[in-house]
C-alpha cells in the first residue's frame, strides 16, 4: 500500500510561471517539521525537456504526461494570457486523470484547460474576475459564478 500521495503538475508552454510556483510550493517543499509524509511531487510536460513559460524563459520538465498516470493528484496551472487552443497531448492527460479519478486541481485560469477538455460543462465553476465573463462566453455550458472568488475594486475598499 502506497502512503505518499503523488501530485503531478502539468508543464505547457505559455504556462504561467506565478502559477507553477504556487504549485511547487504547496506540494514540492518537504515539510519535515510536520511529522507527516509529504507529497511526490512530479513536473510533467509532453515530451521531458525545457518549456517556455509565458514570460519567456524555459523550465525544465524532468518528465513526460506518463508520469501523471500515477499521480492522485494533478495540477493545472493556468496560462498568464488565455490561449485559444491547447495541445490535444494536455488535453488528453487531464481527460484521462478524471477518467481514472485523480483529483483535479485548476489554478487561476487552468479553469479554461478544463472547460476545452470538456470537464466542466453543466458545473459551477470560477476563475479569477478579470477572465470570468470570457470564460463564460467561451465555454456556454459553464455556470461561471465570478463572485466565488473575491477581488477589491475602488468600490468595495
Amino acid at each position: 500500500m502506497r502512503t505518499v500521495h503523488i501530485v503531478a503538475t502539468l508543464l505547457y508552454d505559455g504556462v504561467n510561471p506565478f502559477e507553477l510556483g504556487v504549485a511547487t510550493e504547496v506540494f514540492g517543499v518537504e515539510r519535515p517539521e510536520l511529522g507527516v509524509p509529504w507529497y511526490r511531487f512530479l513536473l510533467c510536460a509532453e515530451a521531458r525537456g525545457p518549456v517556455r513559460t509565458s514570460l519567456g524563459f524555459s523550465v525544465i520538465a524532468p518528465a513526460d504526461f506518463s508520469c501523471a498516470a500515477e499521480a492522485d493528484t494533478v495540477i493545472v496551472p493556468g496560462p498568464r494570457t488565455i490561449l485559444d487552443t491547447y495541445p490535444d497531448a494536455l488535453l488528453k492527460t487531464v481527460r484521462d486523470a478524471y477518467q481514472r479519478g485523480a483529483r483535479l486541481i485548476a489554478l487561476c485560469t487552468g479553469t479554461f484547460l478544463l472547460a476545452a477538455a470538456g470537464l466542466l460543462d453543466g458545473r459551477r465553476v470560477t476563475t479569477h474576475w478579470r477572465w470570468a465573463a470570457d470564460l463564460a462566453a467561451r465555454y456556454p455550458r459553464l455556470q461561471v459564478d465570478p463572485s466565488i472568488l473575491g477581488h477589491v475594486s475602488r468600490s468595495n475598499v
